[in-house]
């Protein structure tokens, strides 16, 4: 009986309100929104999520009908969308780099299915991405995520309209730095590859016997290789700032 009296209107529209939003996080944050994990999985954390943040969880205030139910689904679905994407924006900005770096040392052709997002991509995007994935877990990106869940219960109430010009900064702001840190990313391989095209073309002149098929495109791709083991962990610490930065951002457009 004490449960029956529990389920009220406003209590169970805060509820499904509450699932939704965890919900449409999980459906779209990195990590979570991979398709690689079960769907069954993901519902199951969203309920278990749910029931374990509704207390903290402020009621509903508006009038419950059918419209104001509905804009309110929609609105939580957006919110979680550009939050989203304004995460995932930051390890696109890696595989960016990586396309860069693919180009120069030509595997652009040597394109592989990403198992996290379905689509094509390269080889060295694929391996960014899993140590990406690796260091996201290293500083608590996924917990990181989880909190951030559970501080927009507080600052922003369910079924609210939030700040979209502040998110519409955010983009332009990141897509000019999306290409700045991107050709930065890949700037060590990019000059080094363009030295070895100078010196390559210089002993070609000299030596016109000189094989640039057979000889000159593995020297260069090794010479990609060791750079990108040096400078692996400065992309990385790159990527974990700006990740951090990016969730402190977001937290202050939302609070």
């Amino acid at each position: 009986m004490e449960l029956i009296n529990y389920l009220t209107p406003v209590n169970t529209v805060t509820f499904l309100l509450l699932f939704i939003r965890i919900a449409s996080f999980l459906s779209f944050m990195p990590f979570f929104s991979y398709p690689t994990i079960p769907m069954s999985a993901k519902a199951a954390f969203a309920l278990w999520l749910s029931i374990l943040l509704f207390p903290l969880t402020p009621k509903i205030t508006f009038e419950i009908n059918f419209i104001n139910i509905f804009l309110a689904v929609l609105f939580e679905s957006a919110l979680a969308f550009f939050v989203g994407i304004a995460l995932n924006l930051i390890f696109d900005i890696l595989k960016y780099a990586a396309e860069q770096i693919s180009f120069v040392m030509g595997f652009t052709l040597a394109n592989v299915i990403d198992p996290n997002s379905g689509i094509n991509t390269n080889i060295i995007g694929q391996f960014f991405t899993w140590v990406a994935i690796l260091v996201f877990f290293s500083f608590g990106g996924d917990h990181l995520e989880i909190v951030l869940m559970s501080k927009t219960l507080n600052s922003l109430s369910l079924g609210a309209v939030f700040n979209i010009h502040s998110f519409y900064e955010f983009f332009v702001v990141y897509m000019f730095k999306y290409f700045l840190f991107g050709m930065a990313m890949a700037f060590p391989v990019l000059a080094v590859s363009i030295l070895s095209d100078i010196i390559f073309g210089m002993i070609m002149k000299t030596m016109p016997q000189f094989n640039l098929l057979v000889v000159g495109f593995p020297i260069k791709i090794g010479l990609s290789f060791l750079i990108l083991i040096a400078i692996i962990g400065s992309l990385m610490h790159v990527f974990s700032n700006k990740f951090i930065e990016a969730f402190n951002y977001i937290v202050q457009i939302i609070g």
